[in-house]
């Protein structure tokens, strides 16, 4: 984003830190915390830019947001919670905002996720559960497929608050930016 209107920064702030703080603690992202970062994504974004072109920001971000993070979800890697926050956090940021803050974001997430297999000398299984992954994918044909494709992935240590790398990826997308 080219610069950062004034109600945005603060209020993208505000969402991701109490979203990321929420997620240390319970494990997850609450419905109702999105669901006020979903309205005042879309006063805000009427505020600066009046009703249409506030409403297309709003939506087209929402869009753009939750579309980046919902392969993870469909793929049983992140929840819920994490394409919901993504994608109240593009509707601060408008389309093509939200698609620069989801892919900061990614990077931020594997970077994490490396860092963790690494720490936890884990790698082995991490990566065996990413190939186990691709195969799901690859074999998925429309009949069931979930049950068969997990029964091959190995534990490993557990899962990342990944409310903390959205949290970090999106300050990065916007600030650094400025």
């Amino acid at each position: 984003m080219n610069g950062v209107p004034f109600p945005v920064g603060p209020c993208v702030l505000a969402l991701v830190v109490i979203a990321a703080i929420y997620d240390i603690h319970a494990r997850r992202i609450p419905n109702w915390l999105v669901a006020i970062g979903l309205g005042t994504g879309l006063v805000v974004q009427c505020a600066l830019h009046g009703a249409i072109d506030g409403m297309q920001l709003w939506g087209g971000g929402l869009l753009v947001g939750g579309a980046v993070l919902l392969p993870g979800y469909l793929l049983r890697m992140m929840g819920a919670g994490d394409v919901k926050l993504m994608a109240a956090v593009g509707c601060f940021c408008g389309a093509s905002g939200a698609f620069e803050a989801a892919l900061t974001v990614c990077m931020v997430g594997g970077v994490w996720a490396l860092v963790e297999m690494l720490r936890h000398r884990q790698m082995r299984a991490g990566l065996h559960n990413m190939a186990a992954i691709v195969v799901e994918v690859s074999m998925t044909s429309g009949s069931a497929p979930h049950e068969q494709g997990t029964r091959t992935r190995r534990p490993t240590m557990g899962t990342l608050p990944y409310g903390v790398a959205i949290a970090i990826g999106t300050m990065l997308s916007l600030f650094v930016n400025v």
